[in-house]
């Protein structure tokens, strides 16, 4: 029996054999514009704050047997990041905390809030995504002593910079030490506030 001969790419290939036994874990990554801090090592930084929009096959109600593609956007807390080594390239991921979408995530009033003490086990079995699809957000308290927080999206501090070039989406270099990459308006016992502008009640 004659075998078939197909060219597969070479990443396809690596990525089918599996990553190395031992993979690496980091505190901290710049990726996406945005430089990303574990929850252990933020300190006073609001830098673990992670969201991902996916889409995901949804129904409008539990007695609507339609199926429909919708657009759905998850919340975590950063709690690890790991670099895969599949020998020729790196693929870098991150492990979250998520919130419960389903009681966990609600809006009010025009602002996305997220409940980051409950039900975080809805994702306990997969609790990873890719680096590269991570976007970064804040979490502000909404009322002393309650557990859901005002969702508010970070802006892009131009850390793209820092990044270098790669030839695909997969050969994502390790991560680079970002202690010495502090920006001028970079302060962790400034305020997260804006100045001149009326406080919202």
């Amino acid at each position: 029996m004659q075998q078939r001969q197909t060219n597969l790419p070479k990443t396809l290939t690596w990525l089918a054999r599996g990553p190395r036994n031992q993979a690496m874990s980091f505190s901290g990554y710049v990726i996406n514009g945005f430089r990303f801090h574990t929850k252990e090592a933020e300190k006073s930084r609001q830098d673990s704050g992670v969201s991902l929009e996916a889409n995901t096959i949804c129904r409008a109600s539990a007695r609507d047997p339609t199926q429909v593609v919708g657009k759905v956007t998850y919340y975590g807390v950063l709690r690890d990041i790991l670099v895969l080594d599949y020998n020729t390239f790196q693929v870098p991921i991150f492990k979250c905390d998520w919130a419960n979408i389903v009681n966990g995530v609600k809006v009010d009033e025009g602002f996305t809030l997220v409940n980051l003490h409950e039900g975080q086990s809805q994702f306990g079995n997969d609790p990873f995504i890719l680096a590269s699809q991570a976007k970064q957000v804040f979490y502000s308290e909404d009322i002393e002593k309650s557990n859901w927080y005002v969702v508010l999206k970070a802006p892009q501090r131009g850390f793209q910079d820092l990044l270098l070039a790669s030839e695909s989406n997969y050969n994502i270099c390790l991560p680079i030490d970002i202690s010495g990459h502090e920006t001028e308006n970079d302060n962790e016992d400034e305020p997260l506030r804006r100045e001149g502008v009326e406080d919202i009640v």
